[in-house]
Parts: structure tokens; sequence; C-alpha cells
């Protein structure tokens, strides 16, 4: 039976090398199994230990005994590992029939049974239990042969303990029944390993491709950095967010992907917390892209040891936030800009302070505002810009050859470049360089370029951004109420600067500014209107002065001027006298002159309107305009193509173009340029922002330029005012545009006025469109006779002296006179001559009654009497502000002969 030892021997070595290998793995992986497995193979060491020593001492049958109990709990420790394994819950059944045959093992040798009884259940429960174990495996675990073969060798081991009792007996089959249960024992604990480290692979291959699922779905960069700060892993989403693949990012340190001072600043912190090697969240950083580009990151990380507990490094993860950090600086810039704009100070600080602002918090090369003066929209606040670019860029208003300016087909003046799209609302819809709100914005200038003609919507194109090397414009409309009044003009040399989200954002600051001018407008018009008020009453206590001053001064004016008219026609030329007769009445109309300017600056003018083209009215007296100047200065006459007529009396025009062009060549030192134009406008509420004086209607506009001398922002508010003047002395009476301002608002224009020191000047003057029928007729110029006639005139003046001359004068022409000098006085002279009374010839402005009074006593009594008011100011009797009312006539003092002469004859020959 020495075979049974060396067998037994061999065997117990290898299943317990088994038993040790399983030890060792549950203690290295702690696997439950493990530990089921590792003591069943335990058991079976005992098993073939007890059947060696059951041979050496067979008279100890309690050996034999425990070698049957061993291999009972190695059997039930091995199903039950195997169980855990395959996930199964522990057999409860199989447990108990192992505690069963257990006792039946103890029990049986003091019963004295024979053997079979004994050793037939015991290896009947092994095969059960062996041979279920297998099937097991076969059932539940993946088909892979390594389980297949293992739940077979499985299912042939329980066979072969089942066939133990019938052929252990036979000797020759007795080695190799240990051989095989051996082989098998061997094999199936190899297998079992074997099944352990392929699933043990197959889960870490699962959770690895969960972990690259994870990493490959995250927006995140993951990485990972050895102890000295270098990359020993990173995702590919760094290639997303920095531009670089990972095998570039490896091998570098944070630090290198980060601009000097930031990695200064982050290497700092860094340091200290690798020093203390604890985890860090949140940690903001600024990066360099690939491409140049700054991104802002937020990065976490935990550090990791080995086995040995050694720092190694960290692993972590940076999360991009680039965006949210624009959002907080969009935020941060809102809000300063509100302060600002609500800032009580000027708005050109505001909008310089707002300038500032922008290009501060969104780093850009230049920053400007253009807001709208008249119909242009130069640059209001401009920073970075070089100077030759303001130069040629500053004004977007379209010339033609001649320098003029061209307009569109509704008057309108016509704008080059994006900007003048943008400023004229016609960014198309849908272009891709637009946006919903009328923005035009671009990432690479050059693109303009590359357009064709049809795709092109500038009007006309400029290309000085690009010259300047600008490859990012943004230009951004900035509208007051329903109107564009201006931009927001970005540009940047770099590419990429902007996004739909920036241009929002900056739409965002140009309503804020658009409502800050709207406050601060608001508040300007307020004061304009206070300082309007002021000036009307001014207006009105200097016309009621004026008229007063007119009333008394031409009636002496008239007797001095008739009585010379009286002395030279009765002195010959070669008469001492006749030179200081000619002297006095020259000197008596100058100062007549002088009274029509004051009353015509005082609104107290008597007028007779008609329906004129202000085009032809110019036309008919350029010749005397130019000789006016003098052939130093050009004047140049563009008239419109189309005009609407005005209710105006010409010579008005007459003194409106005279005044301006005398004030233009005075402003030109030596040779010089005016340039009259004309046209039409519709002053809507959007025209009245710019020109407040006007009211809601259609226009004729008058404006004449100059390129003189111009004047300052402490000369503008003053020129109209009376007797104000920047000239020498004796060189201007300061009443030519306080004239022209009085003969404006009359007639219920506007006039509007652009000047800067150095730049020359541009008055516009806008007169309301008639829109009655007719036309006036033409005035009658000539040399002609004086009329004479012989009819009876009852001359009716309070003025003794001007009663006088007058009554002489008309004698003069024979005509029977009935001169009185107060009403009452001339009513009953009236009542009390016995013949008609062709012509009353009245003062209008007389103590007790007016002219108008007693014209209309008279005419009561005398239907068919003819009626010639006079005065040198009507104080609205006859006239409503100046305008004469209608089948009045009238006679301006003081006048000359051939003006009372006509007048009369053409007054006596009107049908009655």
């Amino acid at each position: 039976m020495s075979w049974i030892i060396i067998a037994g021997a061999a065997t117990a070595s290898s299943v317990f090398v088994l038993a040790v290998v399983n030890l060792y793995l549950y203690l290295t992986y702690r696997e439950r199994f493990m530990k089921f497995w590792a003591y069943a193979w335990g058991v079976h060491t005992c098993r073939y230990l007890f059947l060696i020593a059951s041979v050496i001492w067979p008279e100890h049958l309690f050996l034999r005994d425990i070698n049957y109990l061993c291999i009972i709990v190695s059997a039930v420790l091995l199903l039950t590992g195997t169980r855990i394994f395959i996930g199964k819950p522990v057999g409860r059944l199989e447990t108990l029939i192992g505690l069963v045959i257990g006792s039946w093992t103890v029990l049986a040798p003091t019963l004295r049974l024979p053997a079979p009884y004994v050793v037939v259940p015991i290896f009947a429960f092994l095969s059960y239990t062996y041979i279920h174990t297998g099937m097991q495996f076969l059932k539940s675990l993946p088909r892979r042969p390594t389980s297949r073969i293992t739940g077979w060798l499985f299912v042939l081991w329980g066979i072969h303990q089942a066939d133990y009792p019938i052929l252990r007996p036979i000797e020759w089959f007795a080695p190799w029944g240990f051989i095989i249960g051996s082989i098998l024992a061997t094999s199936i604990a190899m297998g079992l390993v074997l099944i352990y480290f392929e699933r043990t692979y197959q889960t870490l291959r699962e959770k690895e491709e969960r972990h690259e699922q994870l990493i490959a779905s995250s927006h995140n960069w993951i990485w990972e950095v050895n102890a000295n700060a270098v990359y020993t892993y990173a995702s590919p989403q760094v290639l997303d967010l920095l531009g670089y693949g990972p095998e570039e990012v490896v091998g570098k340190t944070p630090f290198d992907l980060m601009p000097d001072a930031e990695a200064k600043r982050i290497g700092a912190i860094f340091a200290a917390i690798a020093a203390r090697q604890e985890p860090f969240f949140r940690l903001e950083n600024t990066n360099r892209r690939k491409d140049g580009r700054l991104v802002v990151l937020e990065t976490s990380g935990v550090p990791f040891f080995d086995s040995q507990g050694r720092f190694c490094g960290y692993r972590g993860m940076d999360h991009n936030i680039t965006e949210r950090k624009q959002t907080e600086v969009q935020r941060e810039l809102v809000k300063q800009v509100l302060l600002v704009l609500n800032e009580p100070q000027d708005l050109k600080g505001s909008l310089a302070e707002v300038a500032h602002l922008i290009q501060g918090h969104m780093d850009l090369d230049a920053v400007g505002v253009r807001l709208q003066e008249g119909d242009d929209f130069p640059y209001h606040v401009q920073l970075g810009f070089p100077r030759d670019f303001l130069i040629k860029e500053n004004t977007l208003i379209e010339r033609n050859p001649n320098g003029e300016s061209c307009r569109d087909e509704h008057g309108r003046v016509r704008l080059e470049c994006a900007c003048g799209l943008v400023l004229s609302g016609h960014v198309p819809k849908g272009h891709p360089l637009s946006t919903p709100a009328g923005s035009f914005w671009t990432n690479d200038s050059s693109l303009l370029l590359r357009l064709s003609p049809d795709q092109d919507p500038r009007h006309r194109p400029r290309t000085e951004c690009i010259r300047q090397g600008y490859a990012s414009t943004a230009l951004i409309p900035i509208r007051y109420k329903d109107r564009i009044v201006g931009l927001i003009q970005c540009n940047d040399r770099r590419s990429d600067r902007f996004s739909v989200e920036v241009i929002q954002h900056l739409e965002g600051i140009a309503a804020y500014i658009g409502a800050a001018l709207i406050r601060r407008w608001s508040e300007d018009e307020r004061i304009n209107l206070e300082k309007q008020l002021q000036q009307a009453q001014k207006m009105e206590s200097v016309g009621r002065l004026a008229g007063g001053v007119a009333h008394d001064f031409n009636n002496m004016l008239g007797v001095i001027i008739g009585h010379a008219a009286l002395g030279l026609m009765e002195t010959a030329p070669g008469h001492p006298c006749h030179d200081h007769l000619e002297a006095i009445n020259a000197a008596a109309e100058r100062s007549a002159e002088l009274t029509r300017q004051l009353l015509a600056f005082a609104r107290r003018q008597a007028i007779e309107p008609r329906i004129i083209d202000i085009d032809d009215a110019i036309a008919n007296m350029l010749k005397m305009l130019q000789r006016l100047i003098g052939e130093d200065i050009q004047l140049i006459f563009e008239p419109a193509t189309r005009m609407w007529p005005v209710l105006m009396d010409p010579s008005q025009v007459d003194q409106i173009m005279a005044n301006l062009c005398v004030n233009a060549r005075d402003a030109i030192t030596g040779t010089g340029r005016i340039v009259i134009q004309t046209g039409t406008v519709v002053a809507d509420a959007d025209y009245l922002v710019n020109h407040p004086e006007a009211e809601l209607g259609e226009y004729v506009w008058v404006s004449v330029s100059d390129n003189g001398c111009g004047m300052g922002q402490e000369t503008l508010p003053h020129i109209f005012e009376p007797f104000y003047t920047t000239k020498g002395i004796g060189e201007g009476t300061g009443l030519g545009l306080a004239t022209i301002y009085g003969i404006v608002k009359q007639n219920r224009g506007f006039i509007t006025v652009r000047s800067e020191a150095g730049q020359g000047a541009i008055f516009t003057i806008g007169i309301p469109r008639h829109r009655g029928a007719g036309a006036g007729p033409p005035r009658q110029e000539g040399n002609h006779a004086l009329p004479t006639g012989s009819e009876t005139i009852l001359l009716v003046e309070d003025e003794r002296g001007m009663l006088g001359i007058t009554c002489a004068l008309l004698k003069n022409q024979g005509y029977q006179v009935l001169a009185s000098g107060a009403p009452d006085e001339a009513i009953q002279m009236a009542g009390a001559y016995g013949k008609p009374i062709d012509l009353l010839l009245t003062d209008v402005i007389m103590p007790g009654m007016n002219g108008k009074e007693l014209a209309e006593q008279l005419k009561a009594k005398h239907p068919g009497l003819r009626c010639l008011f006079m005065s040198g100011y009507t104080a609205d009797v006859i006239a409503n502000h100046g305008v004469l009312q209608e089948r009045i006539h009238f006679l301006q003092k003081p006048f000359l002969l051939p003006t009372l002469a006509s007048k009369v004859r053409e007054v006596l020959d009107l049908p009655c």
C-alpha cells in the first residue's frame, strides 16, 4: 500500500498549493468566494493527510472516518464558494444533506455496519455535489471555453466520486483512481482561478470602457500630473479647450500653457497646495490657446498615492468658464455703464467714459461713438484710431467730384461705408453679417473685399478699416425712440473677437446709451424751450420798444425826407443848397432802412405776401448778390429739381439772401466760396429732434454755406440777438442776422446754424409750403413819370409836421387835400364837406381812435370811399404780426414822393 502513501502525498501537495494560492488571492482581493475555496482546498489537503495516516496506522479507524468527514466538508465549502462566485444563493438543502452525511459518517462506525453502508452515502453525496456544481457552471456562466471546461471537469469529478465505492477495492485501479482524482481536483482549481481572472479582466475592461465613455461624454478636460506637475495624461477634450492634442500636452506643465503673469500666480498657489498634498477645487486660471486666444478654466484636482503611500501627483479636470466670466465681465460693464450714464455730467464726457469701459473690459484696439450732427454722423468720441484714419473716416456723407453732398430720390443725404448702412437702417435682414437689431459685424473684414456687388449691401464701400488691419469689426446702432441717431464702432486687429452673444451685449449697451440720450436730449429740449420762451419774451419786449421808436422816428424821418424832396424840386442842381439837401435826403433814407431792419427783426414790419418760387426769386438776384460779395468769392447756386411754392413777401427773400451773403462774405478772408442750396423736406417727429424750432409739416429750405472763419461755441448762442456783432466798431450794426431771424419767424419758419471755428458756417432756413392755388403778380420795376391827379383826398395824421409835408406833397401832384390832425376832426370835416371824397389817407396809430376805426366810420357814411393806411408801425391794427389783412392798402413810413404818388394813384384807380 506504499503507492497510496506516495499518491496521497503528491495529491496533498498539489491541493495544498491550490489552497495557498486561493488564500493569497483572498487576502489580496478580499473576494468572499476565494475564502471558501481556500478553506475547501485546505480541508481537502487534510483529507489526504488523514488518508495517508489511516494507511500507516490502520488500527486507528477514526483516521479513516476523519478522512471521509474532510471530503464532505471540502465538498460543501467548494459548493458554497462556487455558488457565491456565480451569484447564486447558498443552497440550504445541500448544506443540510452535508450535515446529515457528516453525522452519518461519525455515527456509522459505532453501529458496526458493513463498509458499503458507510461509504456509499458519502460518495453519493460527493457525486451529487460535484455534478450539481458543474451544471451550475455550465448554466450560469458565459459560454466561454474556460467555464465550460471547468463545468465538465466538475461533472467528471462527480462521476468519478460515484464510481469510488465500486472501483476502489480493485487493487490495480486504485492508483489510477488517485491520479484521476488529483488531476481533476487540480484542473478544477486552476479552472476556477482562470475563470476568476477572466471575469476580473472583463470587469476591469468594462470599468475602463465605462471610464472612457464617461470621459468622452464629458465637456471637461480630464488630466493627470506627476509629483513634478508634468502632465502624464490628457483627455481628448483638451483639443476643444486649448487647441492642443493630448500628445502635445503630455510632457508639459500647466504653467507652460498660461501667460507669464498667470503662470507665476498659479504656480505659487499650486506649489503651496502640493506641499500640503491637499485636494483643490475651482481654481480659476487663464490659459492661452494654441491660436493665441485666452480662455478661463476652472480646475479641480485630488492627490493620488502609490501602494507605499508615497505622493505621486494629482488627477483632476478643467472646466471652461470663459463664457461665464465673459457674462460676469459684461454684467459688470453694464453696471458701470449705467452708473456713468446716470452721472450728472455732459453727454460727451459720459460717452467718453463708456468708450473707455468698453475698450478696457473687452480688450479692443479701438472704440468710437458716432452721433448725428445735421445730415452727418461724425465721431463724438473715439479711442485708439490712428489720426489718418479719423481724417478719412470722420465724415460719412457721399460727395460728388465738386465736393457737393449727394442725395437720394427722397432728398436725404447719402451715407457711405458699412457705417452708413447701419445708420440709414438699410442692413438687410438675414444677411450673414447682420443681426435682427440692425447691427453689422464680422471677424474677418477681408470677406468684405470678396463680396460680389449684388451681395454687398453697402451703398458705397470703403476699405480703410481693412487697410488699417482691423480684422474684427462691429457696428451697433444707437436708437433714439424709433430713429437711429448714432452707432458704437468696435475694431480689433485680431480675428474672432466677436460672437453673436457679444454683439447682443453691445446692442444692450447701445440701448442704454439711447435711453441716456433720450433723457439728456429731453432735458436739453426743456432747457432750449425755456431759452426760447425767454428769447420770445425778450423779443416781444424789444419789439414793443422798436415799434414805439419806429412810430415816432418814422414820422420825423418822413418830415425830413419830404421837406428834402420839396427842397430838391425847388432848387436847381447848381444851387449851393442842392448838395446839402441830397445829403440830408440820403442820411434820412439810411436811417429809414435801419428802422425797417429793426421792425423786421421785431416782426413788426408790414408785408404783402405773395405766392412765389424761392428758386426763381434767388435766381433773379444772383447778379446783385455777386456784385454784393465781390469777384474774389465764388457764388454757387444749387437749386432743387422740384420746388414747392411758398407764401412770402418777395422783398423779404431779398433781405434774407442779401444779409446772409454779406455775413458770409465778411467771414471770408481773401478768396472763398459761398454755396446756396434749396430743397424740400417733410418735418416729422424725427426731423424735429435736430430742428426743434420747426413744426410738423412740409417746408421749402434754403441753405447758405461758406468756407470762412466760422464761429466758436461761445458765439453761436448770441448771433440772432439784436445789436450783437463780432465785427469792429463801425463795421456792422448787429441787426443783419436779427433781421433774418425776425423775417423767418414772421413767416412761421425756422432757422438753424452749424459752425465751428475755422470750419465755415451753414445757415439753413425753412419756410412752410403753400398749398393754395394761384400765383401773385410779378413786381413792376422800372423808372416812370410821377403820377398825378385831381381827386379829393382826406388826409388824417396826428403828427403836425408829417401832416404838413404830406399835404404839400399831395398838392404838388395836383390833388385836393382836406388835412386833419385828429380822427374826430376828420369826421366833422368829412361831414361838413359838401362834395365827394375820393380817398382817405390816414395814419394807423393815433390817440382816441386808430386809423382802421376811422375808416370804418367814414365808409359807413361814404360807401365808395377808398382807404390807404400809412404808418411807421401798424401795432397789429391792420396786420396780424405784420402780415397785412386782406384788401388792406398800406404805405410804409417814411416814404419818398415817388412811392407816395404811385401808391395813391394805384388805390384811386381801383374799382369801388
